[in-house]
């Protein structure tokens, strides 16, 4: 197997000492499956086929279409290597490849190693999540932490605190609810040409699609709209009351500037006090922005209408306003 191509894609040698482990003890799991009876005895099965296999490290790759297995709690998830983001290909300059690894590489080939046709050097991101577990890690039992940690919003900042929850080895949080409107933000597009906001600053969409929140964590598609410190719950916009141990209020920073003309955005509801509500008239920040301007949907059909043409008015000068209107002429608004 590609032990190289991990290493340096992954940051898999801070969390196992790759000098002390034989290169031959790395194993790639490719397909799981457990008899529901014996579900509970996942970790004892994993580590019993490490010693079978004589094997000491066990990975495991999630890709877009891939069925997380049961024993997937069970193994560490490892964050990707960051690179530049704009990097779409090889960078540009010399690179020194000892003859031993070219010897080696050749011979991966021809005994038809896993994985050989993967090029370490290459600084692309992986297209793949990667999960990882030890012999030494299969025989330490995790402690199972049943708290209710409420997190609201989808941030950079929730979803760097769900992260690195999830990232401890030893815990198992199994009661994490992330709640945001219009659910995390990666799912509303499938092409980057069809987003209609900047992406973040800390996570680009391949990076979240690679943390699988959405298998990880409970997400709720609701608005809170009212605090009950004393019961300790949360109420969301259709009245649903959230009990909770732990309260995580990570909103961030939002557009205000239809709240200050006293009107309130499209997909809000119910409109708080004093707001009002005019047809046609969307926020950047609206939680089903998206949905709104959907292809085939109302709005994109009235404005790509070429026996009525439709003006669409963006007002600002952000990065947002930019992505906004690249996005509009993706769903085939012409720019006039």
């Amino acid at each position: 197997m590609n032990l190289e191509y991990y290493i340096s894609h992954f940051h898999v040698q801070d969390q196992i000492l790759i000098a002390e482990q034989d290169r031959k003890s790395h194993a790639r799991l490719v397909h799981s499956c457990i008899n529901p009876i014996f579900e509970k005895s996942a970790r004892v099965i994993l580590k019993e086929l490490l010693r079978l296999t004589q094997k000491t490290c066990l990975y495991f790759e999630v890709n877009t279409g891939t069925i997380i297995p049961t024993i997937f709690n069970e193994m560490v998830h490892v964050r990707s290597r960051r690179f530049p983001h704009f990097l779409d290909r090889k960078w540009d300059h010399e690179r020194f490849v000892s003859e031993d690894t070219k010897k080696k590489q050749e011979e991966d080939v021809k005994n038809r190693v896993d994985g050989c046709k993967r090029d370490p050097l290459d600084e692309t991101e992986a297209p793949f999540a990667l999960c990882f577990s030890t012999r030494r890690m299969l025989s330490e039992a995790k402690i199972v932490k049943n708290s209710r940690i409420v997190v609201v919003g989808a941030s950079d900042t929730s979803i760097s605190f769900i992260e690195a929850l999830l990232s401890i080895s030893y815990l198992n949080f199994t009661n994490i609810v992330l709640i945001a409107p219009g659910g995390l933000p990666h799912n509303h597009f499938l092409e980057k040409g069809e987003n209609l906001k900047s992406y973040s600053t800390s996570y680009t969409r391949e990076e979240l699609k690679k943390l699988m929140l959405e298998s990880r964590v409970r997400v709720i598609n609701a608005r809170m709209v009212d605090i009950d410190r004393s019961d300790k719950n949360i109420v969301l916009h259709d009245e649903t009351v959230i009990p909770y141990d732990t309260l995580v209020l990570g909103m961030g920073i939002q557009d205000k500037t239809l709240n200050t003309l006293h009107y309130g955005s499209r997909g809000i509801a119910p409109l708080p006090d004093g707001l009002k509500r005019a047809d046609g008239i969307l926020s950047i920040d609206d939680p089903y922005l998206y949905q709104h301007l959907r292809q085939e949907g109302t709005l994109i059909n009235i404005l790509t209408d070429k026996k009525r043409v439709k003006n669409c008015v963006i007002y600002g000068r952000s990065l947002h306003t930019y992505c906004c209107i690249q996005g509009l002429l993706q769903r085939g608004v012409k720019p006039e």
